[in-house]
Order: C-alpha cells, then sequence, then structure tokens
C-alpha cells in the first residue's frame, strides 16, 4: 500500500504493470545487474527520451526507483547527453554541431539508444581529471573516469572533462561508444564492473582515456563557470529517487504493520508518509520557485535523513528476516545509503552533517 501516493493523482497509472514487475524482479536485477529489455520498454512507452512535463517526469523517477533504484539510476543517466545534444546545457558557448546531433539526437530522444554520462568528476577541486588537450582539429583527451554507470548496456558515453592551459575555463563534451555498441575506440579501455555497497547491479565501470582524439564535429564545448553555477542549483534539490525509495520503504513497513496488526508499527508508517510528503512538497515547490540555494539544500539533506528512517524502521520491523542478503528491505536500505554520496557537492555535504550535527545536539 502507496502511503506516501503520487505527486499527481492517477499519473502513470497506465504504467502500473510494468512497475510491478520491475518491482518484482528488483532482488534478482540486485545481482545480475539491470536489464536492458526493461530501459527498452520505458522506451517504448515514451518514458526514457525527451522529458515529461516536470510533475510526471518527477513522479516517473520515484515510481523506478520506488520499484527498483539500480533501474531508476541507469534510466536518469541518459537525460544528462541527451540535454547537451538538445543545446539546453547550461554555459553552451556554440550550437551543437549539426554531425553529432544527427549521429544522436534522434535515437536518444526517441529511447532507441541509451546514453550514459561520466561529469562528476568536474565537481572535484585539484588538477583536472580527465583532461581535454586542445588540436589544430579538435581535442585529445586523457584520464581516468572512475564511475561510468550503464556501461554495458548503453550505446553511448557522453564524458565531461575540463581543458587544459589556455583552455581550463572550457568543459568539453565528447560521444564516445559504450559497451552495448559493440564499437572499440582507440584509447578508450574500460576496467572490471566496480563492487559496490549499493548499485553494483548498475552496470557500473571505471574507464580509462589515453590520447582520445576527438575531432571538433564530436565535441561539444561548455562554459566551465556557467555550467558550474547551473549544476549547483541542480545538485542542492532532493531528488525524486529519494521520496520514491521512501515510498517504497514506506509501503513496506504498513504491509508488515497490517499482518502483525501492530498499532505502533502502522503509526510509525503513516508519520512516516506525512514526512515524506511534507518534505516532497516544499522541495518540489522550492526548485520550481528557484527558492534560496541554501534552503533547497536544507531540505534535500531532509529527504535524504527521511529516505534513511524509512528504510532503517523496515530492518527494525522485518526483524531477523531483513538480515538475509537479497531481500527488499536489506536492499533499500543499501539504495538509501547511496541516495547520501549521489551528486554529493561540498556544498550538499555540508548541509547533511549540519542537520545531522543538530539532531546530535
Amino acid at each position: 500500500m502507496d502511503l506516501v501516493g503520487p505527486t499527481a493523482p492517477g499519473a502513470l497509472a497506465h504504467v502500473q504493470d510494468l512497475f510491478d514487475r520491475i518491482a518484482a524482479e528488483a532482488a534478482e536485477v540486485d545481482a545480475t545487474g539491470v536489464r536492458r529489455s526493461t530501459i527498452d520498454e520505458l522506451a517504448a512507452l515514451g518514458l526514457l527520451g525527451t522529458a515529461l512535463e516536470p510533475a510526471l517526469q518527477r513522479e516517473l523517477g520515484e515510481r523506478l526507483a520506488m520499484a527498483d533504484a539500480s533501474t531508476w539510476f541507469c534510466w536518469v543517466q541518459h537525460q544528462s547527453p541527451l540535454r547537451v545534444l538538445a543545446g539546453d546545457a547550461a554555459g553552451l558557448r556554440d550550437p551543437v554541431p549539426s554531425a553529432l546531433r544527427d549521429a544522436y539526437l534522434d535515437d536518444l530522444a526517441t529511447g532507441r539508444a541509451l546514453g550514459a554520462t561520466a561529469f562528476a568528476h568536474v565537481r572535484r577541486p585539484g588538477p583536472p581529471d580527465p583532461s581535454a588537450r586542445r588540436t589544430p582539429s579538435g581535442w585529445v583527451f586523457d584520464g581516468s573516469l572512475d564511475w561510468v554507470t550503464s556501461w554495458d548496456i548503453a550505446d553511448v558515453v557522453m564524458v565531461m572533462a575540463q581543458g587544459e592551459g589556455d583552455d581550463a575555463g572550457a568543459l568539453v563534451c565528447t560521444f564516445l561508444p559504450a559497451g552495448r555498441s559493440g564499437t572499440t575506440m582507440p584509447g578508450v579501455e574500460p576496467g572490471e564492473p566496480l563492487r559496490l555497497l549499493a548499485m553494483s547491479a548498475t552496470h557500473t565501470r571505471p574507464v580509462r582515456l589515453t590520447g582520445v582524439e576527438v575531432p571538433d564535429e564530436a565535441c561539444v564545448v561548455i562554459d566551465r563557470e556557467a555550467w558550474l553555477r547551473a549544476d549547483a542549483r541542480t545538485t542542492a534539490s532532493a531528488t525524486p529517487a529519494a521520496f520514491g525509495v521512501a515510498r517504497g520503504a514506506i509501503a513496506e513497513l504498513a504491509g508488515v504493520a497490517e499482518q502483525r496488526r501492530d498499532t505502533a508499527m502502522s503509526d510509525l508508517a503513516h508519520d512516516l508518509a506525512d514526512r515524506c510528503r511534507r518534505i516532497r512538497a516544499a522541495a518540489y515547490a522550492g526548485a520550481d520557485a528557484d527558492a534560496p540555494i541554501e534552503e533547497c539544500r536544507r531540505l534535500r539533506a531532509e529527504s535524504l535523513d527521511m529516505v534513511m528512517a524509512a528504510a532503517t524502521s523496515v530492518i527494525t520491523a522485518r526483524a531477523g528476516a531483513a538480515m538475509q542478503a537479497g531481500c527488499s528491505a536489506e536492499r533499500r536500505l543499501r539504495e538509501a545509503a547511496f541516495l547520501q554520496v549521489q551528486a554529493q557537492t561540498a556544498a550538499t555535504r555540508a548541509a547533511a552533517i549540519e542537520l545531522q550535527l543538530s539532531r546530535a545536539r
């Protein structure tokens, strides 16, 4: 029973069967990996390519994370390369080259191709890694990508790297064949899949770039400062996945309470649902109204605290059964832990620590 409920009544009811199936297969997917066939089903329903209107897009993100956060994470990666190709990225210095748009945009927008992305490294302080070096006709990429999600099931990955020397103010995006493409590009060396506390099912690998030469017509150049300003606003906002994982955990808690006829447990489920709805409404309203960024970060921290509380409550309610690897309670707790660091910046980390500090005092 979904005590939290959707962001809009009746939203996405026509694909309930798919959400139910994703949820039923989540334990197996957690052990064996996200299935490209599931991503293709989402694409066939118009739920992978060009984003829906904001309320529906958020609900879609919540429902996918509620069913299986690993599938959600592969799904959400697709949006960044699509926005760049569509010319919607902040700080674009020039129009997207027509050759690049022709090669990928239509397939990504319709979901015929799945995109991955690698850009979290550009938020880190210190020397850029990877970096892009200017040549007379293009760019040469060198360095390590620590975390490339969806590699095995994606057709293309968008790599973003900071320029070197006089180009340090630029972020250079290029699109490289990913694992499912069957194409090997010189200088691109994927490592073994990462063994992670959570989300190992997302086909995440490190990738080494060594002298990868890319012509100008295959690159998009973005102003670094403009992009970082926009990214700071994006990462300040609560992610729909936090509300989705919480919805799944609260629903499970309510089910256990009903099964055991435990009124205290039922009261906890309803209190958590009220808390989730309150934080969600404030977070989405703040994001839509461009609320002060400090307020958005505070609400993000509250959402992350809330999802951990919801996931932990199910562990308590399930008792010893929750210790079995592969059970839904165990998986959701790991998913909630992953969300604590996903898209984390120094500023969002500080907001989360400040919330915990205030609770500890």
